[in-house]
């Protein structure tokens, strides 16, 4: 990433858009993405009818993502892995269940609680416009997984002024 600062992205997620499939009414997606509420230990993202949940993360531009960070306080409701779909068209469960994603981010109960940050293969993230997680399962086999925090990583994609353009192609 020469000369990009890796940041929060959270500037750049449309969040009035945010969506999850799956979501507890009372604990919802906002919960753990939305300023101030995901630094509140108090509230969290949790799945309703099973374990699974489906969320769908749109940019206000193109971004590129860098990593991720995922922090649940119950180590036996937290998710065993996120897979990770980079601008995905019609995703559902069963394709979400079905095909490879962009990337599978495995993840460790030490590393859920401390919420540490995970490199993605950057390369596949280069020009996201939107982003999908799903969630298969949690370490305890348990009805409900709860996040408290999720947060992404990178900076805001190439674009191109073509202002600029022009005066280099005068310059010829």
């Amino acid at each position: 990433m020469a000369g990009a600062e890796v940041k929060d992205l959270l500037p750049l997620i449309e969040t009035a858009n945010l969506e999850c499939l799956n979501q507890d009414s009372d604990h919802a997606i906002t919960h753990c993405m939305g300023q101030g509420t995901r630094e509140d230990d108090n509230v969290f993202l949790a799945s309703d009818c099973d374990e699974q949940l489906l969320i769908n993360i749109r940019f206000k531009q193109a971004v590129r993502i860098h990593s991720i960070s995922c922090k649940a306080l119950k180590p036996e409701n937290a998710p065993k892995s996120l897979k990770l779909f980079a601008d995905p068209v019609n995703i559902g469960f069963s394709s979400a269940e079905s095909d490879p994603g962009t990337q599978v981010v495995p993840l460790t109960p030490e590393a859920v609680a401390d919420g540490t940050v995970v490199p993605l293969r950057f390369v596949k993230f280069q020009s996201v416009n939107m982003l999908s997680i799903f969630v298969d399962g949690n370490f305890g086999d348990e009805e409900q997984t709860i996040i408290h925090k999720l947060q992404l990583y990178g900076c805001p994609g190439n674009k191109t002024d073509m202002g600029d353009w022009e005066k280099v192609a005068k310059k010829g």
